[in-house]
């Protein structure tokens, strides 16, 4: 009986479609196409697609871009691919030749109706910008571990290599054994995908020097070899490709060795570094490197680090020349891989650190008093006092009157050290009470409706532990690490008096005679309560709670 039914059907679905005369494209019979568009075009040599515009419906436009000094002969480029529409036929196929050395070239597109179009080719000369002679003038690195690193002596890092001259041969093998090279750039072919190909030939200058590579850290006994972060150019012959696509350019060593690169110019801002940027005078090749981002506290705010083990880009700065000079022509060498004494590694960016420190680090020791409590955060350009943000604190009455953050400036410290290792003991002043260190917005329902926040910060400004801790201190970077009674770790920076300056933000710390600064890092609120609004971005509630950088206690010996 199913196979019955299954017999109607099918007989039923024959007549159905017999009924409809069709030819051979399951179109009804006798349908003729009338398209005579020009789908898409390639030629030999040519840069990137076609670019195909209708005008109306008897002419059109095929423009292109082809590298003509690599075309043979002009009257006769071969045709890689062309496409017409459906059932059209055109006077070109592929695999045609074309005569592109005449006034206006064209392709005639008809129709199956016999309707046509014809486009006119109009062909730009292509030229790679990217050949030609290069003098390389100098370079920037940027390493470090992750996270907004606002104020210099953090987790990133960035800056010239040879300013840090501890890290490097003293040889006349260092960073700027690199900054008298000279590179040749020679564009060879165009591939067929657009791509451009050549060959590249890093000279060692006048001296025949290249940096070697090596970084130390002497004071930890540490010799590494970071080539395979910062040897981005190969000594002498290598290949090049560069990728219209995304705009990069891959070169490749006599060995197979690839690094890649982008061409970047005026002011580059480093991701991750808060707004840390850099000027290039003319162009640089910027190199992204995948270093060691493995959490290493031995090593926390190091040059080592930031630099030899977690290295993230390599900026090669260069400027073009018209001729790179004959007695720069030399190939040279690396010279020998040796363990030379690079000096003390003062371990943190130039211009930060403890300033006018002591001569001693035993001269920390003694009994000190609070003296200032500061801020930094929100994208500010300077510090904020605690005490002078009374709305943003609990037990706030009005702008005149202290609140419960005050309690925090009269408790006092004392410091004893042996070496490198101490105690600490930071006890209530004479009101017996520490700073609950709680944020709440004064201010809802005023002049401020943020609404009512109220967040307890104690994880940020109750880092330095109450009453008895130890510590060991590095005296190379200033760097202390605090363990409580429970040997819960935290990690500071210590100042002297004086003046410290970011370099990069140009934010300021001043320190006064007689007083040293405890440094610490903040972390952003990441409670779920509260969530982060663009009307904060210029509030107190977005420095101290949401996108808060630093907090610097000074305290007055006795």
């Amino acid at each position: 009986m199913k196979r019955n039914i299954l017999t109607v059907i099918l007989a039923g679905a024959a007549l159905l479609f017999s009924c409809t005369p069709e030819g051979a494209n399951g179109l009804p019979s006798g349908f003729v196409f009338q398209e005579r568009s020009l789908v898409s075009l390639k030629f030999e040599h040519q840069i990137g697609d076609a670019i195909i515009t209708t005008i109306d419906d008897t002419t059109g436009i095929a423009e292109v871009k082809l590298a003509i000094n690599h075309i043979d002969n002009l009257a006769a480029v071969d045709i890689s691919s062309l496409v017409i529409s459906y059932g059209a036929s055109a006077t070109f196929k592929m695999g045609d030749k074309m005569d592109l050395s005449i006034a206006n070239p064209t392709i005639k597109v008809t129709s199956q109706s016999g309707i046509t179009r014809t486009y006119d080719i109009q062909v730009t000369p292509f030229a790679e910008d990217f050949e030609g002679n290069y003098a390389v003038t100098g370079s920037v690195l940027v390493g470090g571990l992750g996270g907004d690193d606002g104020w210099g002596w953090g987790t990133m890092g960035m800056g010239a290599p040879e300013e840090r001259s501890w890290c490097w041969d003293t040889n006349g093998y260092g960073p700027a054994a690199n900054y008298d090279n000279y590179l040749e750039i020679v564009c060879t072919g165009i591939n067929d995908d657009g791509s451009t190909v050549g060959t590249c030939v890093n000279y060692g200058g006048v001296d025949g020097k290249h940096w070697n590579c090596i970084i130390y850290k002497t004071d930890a006994g540490i010799v590494a070899d970071v080539h395979k972060y910062y040897r981005v150019i190969p000594i002498g012959n290598s290949t090049w490709r560069r990728d219209y696509t995304d705009n990069t350019i891959t070169f490749t060593s006599e060995d197979g060795k690839q690094t890649t690169c982008s061409i970047f110019n005026g002011t580059v801002v480093v991701s991750a570094t808060h707004n840390k940027s850099f000027d290039i005078p003319n162009q640089a090749f910027g190199f992204p490197i995948a270093g060691d981002y493995t959490w290493d506290n031995d090593f926390l705010y190091t040059d080592y680090q930031k630099f030899g083990v977690a290295a993230r880009y390599m900026f090669l700065m260069v400027s073009k020349v018209d001729e790179i000079p004959a007695a720069s022509k030399v190939i040279g060498d690396e010279g020998e891989i040796n363990i030379p004494d690079p000096g003390t590694d003062p371990g943190t960016d130039p211009g930060t650190g403890s300033g006018d420190e002591p001569a001693d680090l035993s001269a920390f020791a003694g009994d000190y008093k609070v003296k200032s409590l500061k801020i930094l955060g929100g994208g500010r350009s300077g510090f904020d006092e605690i005490k002078d943000k009374p709305w943003d604190w609990t037990g706030y009455t009005d702008n005149y009157h202290a609140t419960n953050a005050n309690k925090e400036y009269d408790n006092t410290l004392a410091i004893t050290i042996s070496g490198n290792d101490g105690t600490l003991n930071y006890a209530p002043g004479a009101d017996g009470e520490y700073w609950d260190y709680t944020y709440k917005n004064n201010m809802n329902g005023t002049n401020n409706d943020y609404g009512d926040i109220t967040v307890d910060m104690s994880f940020n400004f109750g880092q330095l532990p109450h009453g008895e801790s130890t510590f060991t201190i590095d005296a190379t970077t200033m760097v202390v690490t605090i363990k409580d009674s429970e040997n819960k770790t935290v990690y500071g920076q210590v100042y002297g008096s004086g003046k410290h300056t970011d370099p990069a933000t140009s934010v300021s710390l001043d320190v006064p005679t007689g007083c040293i600064a405890l440094a610490f890092q903040l972390t952003p609120y990441s409670g779920t309560e509260y969530a982060y609004e663009d009307r904060f971005s210029a509030s107190d509630l977005n420095m101290i709670v949401f996108h808060p950088n630093y907090y610097v206690m000074i305290f007055e010996k006795q």
